[in-house]
């Protein structure tokens, strides 16, 4: 008997963003007080009355607000008094990354990403390029940069949980191989995780430079537009492995490996003192995003009985 059936069709890029899945759109609620952040006639009132209509999404920018990322003196109480004294550019950018975060920061744990690892990536690439931007130019960018890092590889997450076994097996053959992740999806797939998390970001209607930045990471200098942040953004994600004591002449070294660090016009005391800050906040920053729920892990190495 002849087989009539149909060959399945391969996946694009096109099909991976008209699949009907919770990526489709952004919550409603995040619309709504995207819109009322754009209308310079509400009132910080108002807008906390939308926000607090979802509980989880109050919780987690609170949580925020008063986190040590922050550093406020006062306790801050209400949606509205973090409108006040936050600002509404912060408060968009905060609004992105919780809502974006919620999405897949109640996966703790997915057969394809371990994904604490990977939301302790993000989030210190987050940190470090707020910090990073405190000097020179650059200071007016610093929630977009911590929104930037967040975001900038969330295609894998999409690719994880829309191709999860495809997409694992790919992993495997990358880390076994040896070769460059993004050349690898390519060279299966037809297109990378990069080029995914910049299509989402702008399906969701996000600003270009957060898409701009998710799809040129890996290499500003591919960038049309927004290079410079999406400079900086390469720099702090060439950074991230430095963990604690960092010394200067380590952060030298790192930089070695960074072609163009020194268009950032930044110093490198500059950059070491944002990597020490970085270390010092990750997990803070990752708890109240509600990334990962904080514990204690005794390392058996620090205990061993020489």
């Amino acid at each position: 008997m002849q087989n009539t059936g149909k060959m399945p069709q391969p996946i694009t890029l096109e099909s991976l963003l008209k699949q009907d899945s919770e990526l489709a759109s952004l919550p409603e609620v995040y619309i709504q007080v995207s819109q009322l952040l754009d209308d310079e006639q509400t009132t910080a009132g108002q807008i906390g009355l939308v926000v607090e209509k979802d509980p989880a999404l109050t919780a987690k920018i609170l949580r925020m607000a008063n986190s040590a990322f922050y550093g406020f003196p006062h306790k801050i109480s209400s949606m509205s008094q973090a409108i006040t004294i936050l600002g509404r550019d912060r408060i968009r950018q905060m609004l992105i990354g919780t809502v974006v975060s919620g999405l897949f920061g109640n996966k703790r744990s997915n057969s394809t990403l371990a994904m604490e690892d990977f939301w302790y990536h993000s989030v210190k690439t987050a940190i470090l390029g707020r910090y990073l931007c405190q000097y020179g130019q650059f200071a007016d960018a610093k929630e977009t940069l911590f929104t930037g890092g967040l975001l900038h590889k969330i295609g894998q997450l999409i690719l994880a949980q829309q191709m999860e076994n495809a997409y694992a097996e790919l992993l495997q053959r990358a880390e076994t191989e040896g070769n460059d992740l993004l050349q690898v999806e390519t060279d299966v797939f037809g297109f990378n995780h990069a080029q995914v998390g910049a299509a989402f970001i702008d399906k969701w209607g996000l600003p270009k430079v957060l898409s701009a930045m998710a799809g040129h990471y890996s290499d500003p200098a591919q960038a049309s537009e927004y290079q410079d942040q999406v400079r900086l953004l390469h720099l702090a994600r060439g950074l991230v492995f430095l963990v604690e004591p960092v010394q200067q002449e380590v952060v030298e070294y790192a930089l070695e490996d960074i072609p163009d660090w020194q268009l950032s016009g930044l110093q490198v005391e500059q950059i070491t003192e944002a990597c020490r800050y970085a270390n010092e906040q990750v997990y803070d920053t990752m708890e109240s995003l509600g990334m990962v729920q904080m514990r204690i892990d005794l390392e058996e190495e620090d205990y061993a009985v020489s």
